[in-house]
């Protein structure tokens, strides 16, 4: 078995000539060699076993020749470290017998029964380059062409830079040089994840963060790798919801994804370089900028804008319903612009190196075990909510959104350690603290309601205002309403909260 470490950035077709004949390559007389053309033909069980195992068994054809392997999913991470077993097989149909000499039991399983069948395959053209940076010897592979599975297609183009020998860090200063370029991004999916979801059906979605593995015996260094890992993996997984397939969840996700991120840079401060921490959050909080107005009108258009309004407000209405989805739309070319600027890829390189770095730094003996951190982190942010609620009912608005921010910091601090501790209390825990968030969130969004409309109607030409400022006035109290309910659910929530909320205890 060998492990692969490489980084994976996806190029837009269109955009794939212009970097090739960048300085980036010219300047380190990168060339590649002739395309091969590949077909990778992908194994699994008619339910997909495998893959919920994390095992993938593919059969590539080059020519006349035909190369099965068996890859291990690995870390969920943008720095791919996965197990991988390869044999030169006769003809394009898998060896199950050589695949269970692995060890994995699901393939020793699989080969007994033989119920594996073809679901999908990548036909591509591959050009390779090897190149030698300081003491790096790194290998690109550039891939462009499609993923097939039946009548279904879905185009492909992307580069793959791996450690071949020698240190990582070379791979992440020529990955920025290249992620810089106009129309690179960072790649997450696989090409076999692509070709399970093409094979299914599968319509695009958001996705929402992954557990990060964390047992009671790693090192709190480990732990902080296995979270960063988790949020970069996070963020990068949505970044085609937002610029691709513009879904609105995908902008929530991919804000969830950075509000985690900045969350664990603050819970690890101490364990990661103070520069290093302080770039990566303004890097984060830069982009998470750039999408609030989106998901705020977001919010509004899916929620207020099919209140029930008087019939002598209709026209208005529908007037303020032009304007939002004017405002929407400039709202959301702004945020796709954002995700794909270089600034995110960069951010996102960054995030692989650091968490890389801290996994390879040396050992340090004098830090706390894991469970005594997490406790730590917990407690000190519980005691921050509670501080800040203590006279929950006499509190004003701005008080309020105070108490939401710090209950926010608890419970992605709680999403990352929740793992450690028992079952039981941690369930109960995590339920009340989540119902006291949203209740806390559904106050603030609808809290939000009159400035959002106040700069949408501000913005509008003069002619309009008033119009659009009799529905503006009329949602502001609709939303106002709301928020008392919200605020009353947050009042019934907070005891629960403050009885049971400290799992960890």
């Amino acid at each position: 078995m060998s492990e692969e470490i490489e980084l994976k950035l996806t190029i837009a077709p269109e955009a794939l000539a212009a970097v090739l004949k960048s300085a980036v390559f010219a300047s380190r007389a990168i060339r590649f060699k002739p395309a091969r053309q590949l077909v990778t033909a992908y194994y699994d069980t008619p339910k997909g076993t495998l893959r919920k195992d994390g095992i993938f068994l593919r059969v590539r054809q080059s020519g006349r020749q035909f190369t099965q392997a068996v890859k291990t999913a690995g870390t969920e991470a943008l720095l791919a470290q996965r197990g991988e077993w390869e044999w030169r097989l006769p003809s394009a149909e898998p060896d199950l017998d050589l695949a269970a000499s692995t060890g994995l039991k699901p393939l020793v399983k699989r080969a007994r029964k033989g119920d594996v069948v073809r679901l999908f395959a990548s036909e591509l053209a591959r050009r390779t380059a090897d190149v030698t940076l300081d003491d790096t010897v790194l290998e690109l592979a550039l891939d462009h062409g499609v993923v097939r599975a039946g009548r279904r297609t879905a185009p492909l183009c992307e580069l793959e830079i791996e450690v071949k020998a020698g240190p990582v860090a070379p791979l992440f200063d020529l990955a920025r040089a290249i992620g810089a370029l106009p129309g690179v991004s960072v790649g997450f999916a696989t090409k076999a994840a692509r070709g399970f979801a093409l094979a299914a059906g599968e319509k695009a979605t958001a996705v929402k963060a992954g557990d990060p593995a964390l047992d009671p015996g790693m090192s709190v260094s480990a732990a902080a790798v296995a979270i960063l890992q988790s949020c970069a993996a996070h963020a990068a997984a949505n970044l085609p919801a937002v610029v691709t397939h513009h879904l609105p969840e995908g902008i929530h996700q991919l804000r969830v994804a950075l509000r985690r991120f900045r969350a664990a840079l603050a819970v690890f401060k101490d364990v990661l370089p103070p520069e290093q921490r302080k770039a990566l959050r303004k890097q984060a909080g830069r982009l998470a900028g750039a999408l609030g107005p989106a998901r705020e009108l977001d919010v509004i258009s899916a929620g207020l804008m099919t209140t029930p309004a008087p019939a002598a407000l209709a026209a208005d209405m529908d007037a303020l319903r032009r304007r939002l989805a004017q405002a929407r739309r400039e709202a959301w070319r702004m945020a796709v612009d954002a995700v794909a600027a270089p600034e995110t890829t960069l951010m996102l390189i960054d995030l692989a190196e650091a968490a890389w770095d801290l996994d390879h730094a040396p050992a340090a003996f004098d830090t706390p075990s894991l469970l005594a951190f997490a406790t730590e982190q917990l407690e000190q942010r519980f005691a921050e909510v509670t501080a800040v609620g203590a006279d929950l009912e006499t509190l004003g608005i701005e008080a309020r959104h105070k108490v939401r921010l710090a209950l926010k910091k608890l419970r992605y601090a709680a999403d990352f350690f929740v793992e450690l501790f028992p079952r039981k209390s941690a369930k109960t825990g995590m339920k009340v603290l989540v119902a006291l968030q949203e209740a806390l969130g559904g106050f603030n969004d609808a809290a939000s309601v009159e400035a959002i409309l106040e700069r949408v109607v501000a913005a509008s030409p003069a002619k309009t205002q008033a119009q659009l400022g009799r529905a503006a006035l009329f949602l502001s109290g609709w939303a106002a309403h709301g928020g008392a309910n919200t605020w009353n659910e947050a009042r019934a929530c907070w005891a629960a909260f403050t009885e049971k909320g400290a799992f960890w205890r």
